[in-house]
């Protein structure tokens, strides 16, 4: 399995691609919003999309989603996100961007193990950013969308955002035992052991 990444949109969204090497296929993991960069970057790395998830419904990560599923890319969402993107509360009106509404074709649930294109994929849903904000674990990566930065944590102050619940989700990510690798949705990589000690936030003493 091969990762590669890019960076969409004006809020520099991380973009993964988690590739299958033996059957090309993938999964993007956050589209972003400049869906031209996400094909040209398909079509670079010569993959097929399979399945596109999302950590979250806020528009700079799921602003494509629409056009992706078009493509005939299965788009999958926890329950409360997607009742999210299926009712435009995606923050898309307050940025001023236009969003179509779109229902998700799965909606997974916490602890839940996707299988996708080969690829196991381990979904923790993590509120605190959104009440339905998830994390996807795969192999010793974890894939955090906007609730744990390098050095930091996401926003709690939009719409069904909780810092209680933050601090909750990350202690949870924290508890897992092992290394891990942590992709966040904005910024760069970091890792489980420097969060837990570094992460000025949220510690874990």
């Amino acid at each position: 399995m091969t990762l590669y990444s890019i960076e969409t949109g004006m809020l520099g969204v991380n973009s993964y691609f988690l590739i299958n090497d033996d059957t090309s296929e993938c999964i993007i993991i956050d589209g972003g919003e400049n869906y031209s960069k996400i094909i040209e970057t398909l079509n670079s790395l010569k993959v097929k999309p399979v399945a596109l998830l999302l950590t979250h419904a806020h528009y700079d990560h799921s602003l494509n989603a629409k056009l992706i599923q078009q493509d005939g890319v299965k788009v999958y969402a926890s329950v409360k996100e997607s009742e999210k993107l299926r009712n435009g509360q995606t923050l898309g009106e307050r940025f001023h961007k236009v969003q179509e509404r779109l229902s998700p074709d799965y909606e997974f649930l916490n602890d839940e193990t996707l299988e996708i294109c080969g690829i196991k994929v381990k979904v923790i849903l993590t509120p605190g950013h959104t009440d339905g904000s998830a994390t996807f674990i795969v192999d010793d990566m974890m894939f955090t969308g906007d609730t744990l930065f390098f050095e930091s944590i996401g926003r709690t102050d939009f719409p069904t955002g909780s810092m209680a619940e933050m601090r909750e989700s990350i202690k949870k990510l924290y508890n897992f035992e092992g290394e891990y690798k942590v992709y966040p949705g904005h910024g760069e990589p970091t890792t489980l052991s420097h969060e837990r000690k570094f992460n000025p936030y949220i510690r874990n003493d």
